[in-house]
C-alpha cells in the first residue's frame, strides 16, 4: 500500500516539484495539495494522510499556526520544508518543531539529487512514527530554577552533561535548558540530529530560550562551567583528554554527529559525568548511555508521555542505560540535583 502525503505550500511550482519528486519510486502518493492553512485543515482532516509536508511561510494562517492546530486537533507526522537556510526561516522551522512537527528539511534544489532522495527517505521514515496530540499550550509548568550554593559554583572542572536528541528534541531541550540555573557548574554537550546547514540557527534558537550561553562546539575547546555546546554539522562531538574534539568517523546509526559517540566518550569520566537521551527516532544514544551507566555515571531518559517520538529514549531504557525516566519538565531539576551531587562528592 502506498504512503499517502498532503503537500502544503503557497507556491504551485514548489507543490508540483515536490509531488514529482515523491512519486518517483512508486511507493509514495500525493493525495492532496493546499496553498494555505485553512485549505490544509479541511484537506488533512478529510483525507487523513500518513504525512504532511508544510511550508512555514504562507499567506493567511501561518505554517506555525497550522502545525499547532493540526497537532492539537488532527495529529499526524509533519515534515517542515523551509526555503533558504536563513536565520529567520530556520528559527520559524525550529518553532514549528517545538509545536509538534517531527522534522525539518530545506526544500531541495532541482538539480540536487541527494537532497531529493533525502526528502523521500524522510517522508517514508516519518510515516512510520506514531504521534500523539501535542497541544501547544501543553507547556511544562515552569518552576523556578533551583539555587546553586555559592561554594559549588566555580570550584575545579565543570561536570559534563551529555545529551542526545533527534525528532522532537528541540522542544524537549527547551524544556530542560529553560529550567537550569544560569550559574550551574556544568558544561552541557548536545548532539541534536539536524539537516546540514541548520546547526548555527539551532544554537540561536536555544540561546533565545535559556539563561546558559549556548555556542557551537569547537575542536580543542575546553569545557567551561555554566555553558552549553552543540555539535556542528557533519562532525561527531567527543571529549578527548579533557577537551572537546570534532571528529569525522563514519556515521553511527546513520548519524554524524551521533549521540552514542558523544556519550561513549563521556563514559571514561565514570561517576563524574551525566548522560541524557531525549525524544528521537531510532536507537542513537542508547549504547552510549549504557556505557556511561556501566562506568558509574548518572543517566536519564525522557519518558514516553512527554516525548514527541519515543524511539531513542525507549531504546535507552530497554538497553538498561537509563537509571531514571522522567518527563521533560522534570529533567532540568533532576540534572541540576545530579550536577550538585557530583560537585559535593568532589569538594565535600
Amino acid at each position: 500500500m502506498k504512503l499517502r502525503i498532503v503537500i502544503v505550500d503557497d507556491s504551485p511550482i514548489v507543490r508540483a516539484l515536490v509531488r514529482e519528486w515523491l512519486h518517483v519510486d512508486g511507493d509514495l502518493e500525493v493525495v492532496g495539495e493546499a496553498a494555505d492553512g485553512e485549505a490544509a485543515i479541511e484537506l488533512i482532516t478529510r483525507l487523513r494522510p500518513d504525512v504532511a509536508t508544510i511550508d512555514v511561510r504562507m499567506p493567511g494562517m501561518s505554517g506555525l499556526e497550522l502545525v499547532s492546530y493540526l497537532m492539537a486537533k488532527a495529529p499526524l507526522p509533519i515534515l517542515v520544508l523551509t526555503g533558504e537556510v536563513t536565520r529567520d526561516d530556520a528559527s520559524l522551522a525550529f518553532e514549528a518543531v517545538r509545536r509538534g512537527a517531527l522534522d525539518l528539511l530545506p526544500k531541495p534544489s532541482i538539480r540536487d539529487e541527494d537532497a531529493i532522495r533525502s526528502l523521500r527517505v524522510h517522508v517514508r521514515r516519518l510515516a512510520t512514527v506514531p504521534v500523539v496530540r501535542h497541544i501547544e499550550s501543553r507547556k511544562v509548568t515552569e518552576r523556578p530554577a533551583p539555587a546553586v550554593p555559592r561554594a559549588l559554583r566555580a570550584v575545579g572542572d565543570p561536570v559534563i552533561v551529555g545529551i542526545a536528541a533527534s525528532a522532537g528534541g528541540p522542544s524537549a531541550l527547551v524544556a530542560v535548558l529553560a529550567t537550569l540555573p544560569a550559574e550551574l557548574p556544568a558544561c552541557l554537550a548536545i548532539v541534536q540530529h539536524l539537516p546540514k546547514g541548520f546547526a548555527t540557527s539551532f544554537v540561536a534558537f536555544l540561546q533565545a530560550r535559556c539563561a546558559l550561553p549556548v555556542r557551537l562546539a569547537e575542536h580543542g575547546q575546553v569545557p567551561r562551567a555554566a555553558t552549553a555546546v552543540v555539535a556542528p554539522d557533519d562532525h561527531h562531538l567527543e571529549l578527548v583528554d579533557g577537551k572537546f574534539a570534532l571528529t569525522s568517523g563514519p556515521p553511527v546509526e546513520g548519524h554524524r554527529p551521533s549521540g552514542s559517540v558523544l556519550l561513549r566518550s563521556l563514559a571514561a569520566l565514570g561517576g563524574s559525568a551525566i548522560g541524557l537521551v531525549l525524544s528521537g527516532i531510532g536507537r542513537d544514544g542508547a549504547e552510549g548511555l549504557r556505557a556511561m551507566r556501566d562506568r558509574g555515571a548518572t543517566t536519564f531518559a525522557q519518558d514516553a508521555a512527554s516525548s514527541v517520538v519515543y524511539g531513542m529514549p525507549r531504546a535507552a531504557v530497554e538497553d538498561g542505560g537509563a537509571q531514571e525516566v522522567l518527563p521533560s519538565g522534570e529533567l532540568g531539576e533532576a540534572i541540576t540535583a545530579a550536577v550538585l551531587g557530583v560537585r559535593r562528592k568532589r569538594w565535600p
